[in-house]
């Protein structure tokens, strides 16, 4: 949904959620092209997304750049979800800039998870975002199976069948994201006198945060079954190691251990 005057570089999908009291939040997320997200902020960052603030071990962004990119991001976000439990059930529905739109009914930890994923894999996180090739043509509500079934189709692809060269590419990227995960959630716990952020008064964002996290973790540890079942599925099984080549509803965790058994 481009506007008036804006460049033709980026463009916007809608997000809202309805709650059960009949109340609604909307979220106007702006992206480019290539599928990077860069926040929206009407405010002035917050002092618990300055990037020194619970900087990731790993972090390989220089201390110039002031604010981390997906602290920022969830800046967007947190506020309006602040007051809300994880639990909660909700209707969320997204809209993209073809008019395209796609409604769940999850919880609010579940759709929470989204923005979550929006936050680390969309934004300039120089760890997250080394999953974003892998996420392209996804619609922004997937279960857990959905999601793993995506990802290690893109990247069996990208690697002509071989497992083991698929099974080391999906474990660097999943490897240095729990560190991630926990340090936006420190964030989220800091006394606001230390330099941190307010307290949340309920669980929402931060369990949507643990369960994108327990799903990178999950997904890290069958990382060898999922390439043996989708590579059979394909059936790659038979293919030598290569090169890479030139060219319902459920929730995040949900049915994900079904296609590992």
């Amino acid at each position: 949904m481009e506007r008036p005057g804006e460049s033709p570089d980026v463009w916007y999908r809608e997000l809202s959620i309805e709650f059960k009291d009949g109340s609604r939040e909307y979220f106007h997320i702006e992206r480019k092209p290539t599928g990077t997200h860069i926040p929206l902020l009407k405010e002035k960052p917050e002092p618990w997304t300055d990037l020194k603030y619970q900087k990731c071990p790993g972090c390989p962004l220089p201390d110039m750049i002031l604010s981390c990119p997906a602290a920022l991001s969830l800046q967007t976000t947190l506020g309006k979800l602040r007051p809300r439990h994880s639990i909660e059930p909700v209707k969320a529905t997204a809209v993209d800039a073809r008019g395209r739109s796609q409604t769940v009914e999850w919880t609010m930890q579940e759709v929470g998870a989204t923005l979550v994923q929006l936050a680390v894999f969309a934004t300039d996180c120089p760890i997250g975002r080394k999953l974003k090739p892998y996420l392209a043509g996804l619609r922004p509500f997937v279960t857990s199976l959905e999601l793993s079934k995506h990802i290690g189709e893109q990247i069996l692809r990208k690697y002509g069948g071989s497992l083991e060269a698929s099974r080391d590419e999906l474990l660097s990227a999943l490897k240095p994201l729990h560190e991630v995960f926990m340090h936006l959630s420190e964030r989220l716990k800091a006394d606001p006198n230390q330099g941190g952020g307010e307290r949340l008064s309920r669980d929402a964002v931060p369990n949507s945060i643990s369960t994108v996290d327990a799903f990178a973790q999950l997904l890290a540890l069958r990382a060898d079954k999922l390439f043996q079942n989708l590579s059979k599925e394909a059936g790659w099984e038979t293919k030598p190691a290569q090169a890479p080549a030139d060219a319902p509803a459920g929730g995040l965790v949900g049915r994900i251990k079904s296609f590992f058994s």
